[in-house]
């Protein structure tokens, strides 16, 4: 992506020291879509990330600072953001945006080649692991709120649009989508939310250490919501390159299974939201990604997703389909 909001070597040392630390060398990273973020060396030679966040105001941020510290004391591997030198949080501002340090993770991305069963395996364990303790927030604590990317809010992203400025082909998909938002309207999920989902677990979400144990980064799109639905992104962000690999589904399903085993209520609601992960990133990327300038950020496909809904609608059964024997060719018990 690019760096949205460009930073001197003077304003990060500025940014850094509001968290006590001292770089001596910043660079930008270009991997992401939504912040700006740098690697920082220190003069111990530690290795810090410092993110701006480009869509997240204060109290957005606050909390996403306040529930990672949360999941990692409660023993998921992901960052814990540093405490401000002042004791006044983990949040600093910079330019009326927010900022906050993490300890830099040193690890490495899978490309959808490289994914093998362990990896899955892996991060569905993870998923669940981090969904065992999301069990057990007050929803009170305002450590997450509901998504929004709600299916309301999905359809005044669609109906927004400009028709002038759209192409033959994303009115098409735009219809597509909203018909298939219509339908979706009227499921009604059997199993019961959570407190906390991640929500886009996918692969550059997460890294892997050199004994492929996995870190899960980027929780801005944590909310209330549907293990079903955090497990159905997941698989479809991890096991689909031009299919569903079923191999992988099965892999990525019994790491989940191993630590927190899905309620029959949570396996009948997976296909239903698993389309509706599809319409969901289908959606974002026509609004983020499609309509913007080439070259003005990371291009991100919405037909991928279509083409996952199709895979979705003939693995999954979700037209029509027996489900249960549907589930049993995709994951044995």
């Amino acid at each position: 992506m690019a760096i949205l909001t460009p930073l001197t070597f003077d304003e990060i040392e500025r940014c850094a020291r509001t968290f006590g630390i001292t770089p001596t060398k910043a660079t930008g990273v270009l991997a992401g879509s939504v912040n700006t973020n740098f690697d920082i060396v220190d003069g111990h030679g530690a290795r810090w990330f410092l993110r701006v966040y480009e869509e997240q105001d204060i109290a957005g941020a606050t909390r996403d600072a306040r529930l990672l510290g949360r999941l990692a004391a409660s023993g998921v591997r992901t960052p814990s953001p540093r405490e401000r030198v002042d004791g006044a949080g983990f949040v600093g501002t910079f330019r009326g945006k927010a900022i906050c340090l993490f300890p830099y993770v040193v690890g490495v991305h899978r490309c959808q080649a490289s994914v093998a069963p362990p990896d899955v395996h892996a991060v569905g364990s993870a998923l669940a692991a981090m969904h065992r303790v999301g069990e057990g927030f007050d929803v009170s604590e305002g450590l997450t709120v509901a998504s929004r990317f709600s299916l309301d809010a999905l359809v005044q992203r669609l109906t927004s649009l400009d028709e002038r400025s759209l192409t033959r082909e994303i009115r098409r998909a735009r219809e597509q989508l909203l018909a298939r938002l219509d339908e979706l309207s009227k499921f009604v999920p059997a199993s019961r939310p959570l407190p906390l989902v991640h929500g886009d677990l996918f692969r550059d979400n997460v890294l892997f250490d050199e004994d492929g144990r996995p870190t899960l980064l980027d929780f801005e799109s944590a909310s209330i919501g549907f293990a079903a639905y955090d497990l159905a992104v997941t698989i479809l962000a991890w096991t689909f390159g031009d299919h569903l690999d079923a191999s992988l589904v099965s892999s990525l399903v019994a790491g989940y299974e191993r630590t927190r085993p899905l309620g029959r209520d949570e396996i009948a609601d997976l296909p239903s939201f698993a389309a509706m992960a599809c319409v969901r990133f289908a959606t974002t990327r026509i609004t983020d990604y499609e309509l913007r300038p080439r070259g003005s950020g990371a291009y991100k496909d919405y037909r991928r997703w279509l083409s996952r809904l199709e895979a979705v609608d003939r693995s999954f059964g979700l037209r029509g389909a027996d489900l249960d024997s549907t589930l049993r060719d995709i994951w044995p018990k």
